[in-house]
């Protein structure tokens, strides 16, 4: 597959694959993810599969989030963050953003140019759909403490794919954009992801996948290795994207998460959808392993942040009587760590996986399962 060509590429620097073919690219996240296991005596037996590709390479995000520049003495930018650089790449032409979100990207900018009431204190805009595209919410950062006044009325009539809009007020300068509540303002509040035969509630503040095409495949991969059983834990499990993927394979599902908006998205949805037999603690997982002992799960699912899980949770996973575990990880060292502690416990490696998340950029998530 020829490389895939982007306007911005260079001067953006955020997709560091461009003007790579794609075999390149997946053979490319194949040999990361090894480099990553290789220094670990535990692991170098092990083989990695095969890049998984995902079955879209370009205009797969469903999310935006964009650094906004104002001047009165020349037009607004709006884009990313050059490399080791606070200077804005205004990117209208972003080639892996959905063609929807695009788009409004797009009228925001022509909104910043023709508006008199954009406060000087809007520093990023963050756009995201579900599964449908055209259905989009908004978040507007303000580097501020108090509500800026703005002119709602225009940017609804400006973005027509937006039909909610909320405010979020940072007045820190640091490299984190949303830290604390998220203000609504007008229309829906949350978008919605179909995983399954569900469809997942996914508010502002909450996380959730870049790249939905290659979420059925994930799965698939999940479901075929553990099958079926009695009980499920999903650890970090945000607002429940896995744990509802293979709840119907389980008689019950415990889903962990210490952050409050992705728990109240996770239980909404077991409510409206009235699956009953998973249980959401509201909690840190690293806090919660008294309920995940408790729980004696025999299959796992974890899917942590960068800096993937503690000891402590390891640990309990070594001692609990789980006889599978789905580890997805999107930071090969912090999982090649945390590998070599479950490896050392007890598990074997079934699998090693890099997967496509991030087409044209060196992100590599990975799908390792291991068993006892």
């Amino acid at each position: 597959m020829t490389a895939l060509h982007c306007p911005h590429g260079e001067a953006c620097g955020a997709c560091s694959f461009l003007g790579m073919g794609y075999s390149a690219q997946l053979l490319r996240k194949r040999r990361i993810l090894r480099a990553a296991m290789q220094p670990y005596e535990s692991l170098a037996r092990y083989d990695i599969e095969e890049c998984l590709p995902s079955p879209k390479i370009d205009a797969y995000r469903n999310r935006a989030k964009m650094a906004v520049a104002i001047s009165k003495y020349r037009e607004p930018d709006l884009g990313y963050f050059r490399p080791r650089s606070r200077e804005i790449e205004d990117a209208p032409e972003c080639r892996i953003l959905e063609a929807d979100i695009l788009k409004t990207t797009r009228d925001l900018r022509r909104w910043l140019r023709d508006s008199r009431r954009v406060p000087k204190s809007l520093r990023h805009v963050d756009v995201r759909c579900g599964s449908t595209s055209g259905r989009q919410h908004l978040t507007m950062i303000f580097r501020s403490r108090e509500m800026p006044d703005f002119a709602l009325d225009q940017i609804r009539k400006a973005c027509r794919k937006v039909d909610g809009i909320s405010v979020h007020l940072n007045p820190s300068s640091g490299p984190q954009v949303i830290k604390g509540p998220i203000h609504h303002q007008w229309g829906e509040r949350e978008v919605y992801v179909e995983v399954g035969e569900l469809s997942l509630r996914v508010s502002p503040g909450s996380f959730f996948q870049v790249n939905l095409s290659i979420l059925p495949r994930i799965h698939e991969l999940m479901a075929d290795f553990m099958g079926k059983g009695h009980t499920l834990a999903d650890l970090y499990s945000g607002v429940g994207t896995h744990g509802f993927a293979l709840q119907s394979r389980f008689k019950k599902v415990l889903a962990i998460e210490g952050q409050r908006s992705s728990v109240a998205d996770a239980k909404a949805t077991a409510k409206r959808f009235r699956v009953r037999h998973m249980t959401v603690v509201p909690k840190p997982v690293e806090r919660a392993l008294r309920p995940l002992r408790d729980a004696d799960p025999d299959c796992v699912i974890m899917n942590p942040s960068r800096a993937g899980a503690r000891e402590d949770v390891l640990g309990t996973l070594v001692a609990s009587a789980a006889s599978k575990i789905a580890y997805l990880s999107c930071d090969p060292q912090s999982l090649a760590r945390d590998l070599d502690v479950l490896v050392g416990g007890g598990f074997e490696i079934a699998s090693a996986q890099p997967i496509d998340m991030m087409p044209q950029t060196r992100q590599v998530e990975a799908l390792v399962l291991l068993q006892r």
